[in-house]
């Protein structure tokens, strides 16, 4: 008969199991104390290197963030500024081809305050209430008048009172009246005797002769669009019959000039 060898693997069994009992005797849970010689003990990096490290692990990013806002920022002020510019460009062009004519004006009224002052009052700067008419021949184009216009009231091409040009919007082939009252100059100690006289006298009459002039910032408007700030010059040369009471225009003569 054939001998047959003992399977290995039944003796190796055995013996693995006894090594494990044996570990798990040796390790029994509880607190041991490990020596390591001094030799090996190795040096704790300080925290600086921890940073240092994380800053090369993670690179900061603010400087990547400000850089799309600063680019977003630039190209919002690019199509800010070609918008504006382009619109510029259609008004001019509709302003050529429209051909805007200029505003006329002319007085309608002209009063002092105090018709019949004292001998006191008349120098004390009389007040000049003037009403003026504005008519914007265009058939398209309004006429937008912005603040900061001013108006002087001159006698013998001297300064005597002013007074300030009310803001408003004139619609296109429109008329529209107004009123500016002048204040007397603090540059003059007396009125000027023809003045005087007129203030007084009802009979006779005595005739003077006022001089206008007015600077006013406005705009043309076409549509929803404005134009570019230009100026309108006004001056006017106007003769009434008498300051006193019933005060007739009796001739006027009004220009317009256009200053850009």
């Amino acid at each position: 008969m054939e001998e047959r060898d003992p399977p290995v693997g039944n003796e190796d069994a055995p013996s693995k199991q006894s090594q494990t009992e044996e570990l798990a005797a040796a390790f029994r849970p509880g607190t041991y104390v490990v020596q390591v010689p001094k030799d090996q003990i190795y040096r704790v990096p300080p925290p600086e290197n921890a940073l240092i490290a994380e800053r090369h692990r993670k690179p900061p990013v603010s400087k990547n963030k400000k850089r799309p806002c600063r680019s977003c920022y630039l190209c919002f002020c690019f199509w800010v500024v070609a918008v504006v510019l382009l619109l510029g460009l259609i008004v001019g062009i509709i302003c050529v081809l429209l051909k805007p004519e200029d505003p006329t004006f002319y007085v309608e009224r002209l009063a002092v305050k105090s018709n019949s002052p004292s001998r006191n009052q008349l120098h004390s700067h009389p007040e000049y209430d003037v009403t003026f008419r504005a008519n914007n021949p265009n058939a398209k184009i309004g006429i937008l008048y912005k603040e900061g216009g001013v108006a002087s009231l001159s006698f013998r091409q001297r300064e005597i009172a002013v007074g300030k040009y009310p803001n408003f919007y004139q619609d296109n082939k429109n008329s529209k009246q107004f009123r500016i009252v002048f204040h007397g100059s603090n540059d003059i100690a007396m009125l000027p005797t023809e003045i005087e006289q007129s203030m007084t006298s009802h009979y006779p009459k005595v005739l003077v002769t006022f001089s206008v002039k007015m600077d006013i910032p406005a705009r043309l408007r076409i549509g929803q669009l404005n134009s570019g700030s230009l100026i309108f010059v006004i001056a006017c040369d106007v003769t009434v019959d008498t300051l006193a009471m019933d005060t007739r225009i009796l001739s006027q003569k009004c220009r317009t000039k256009r200053r850009l």
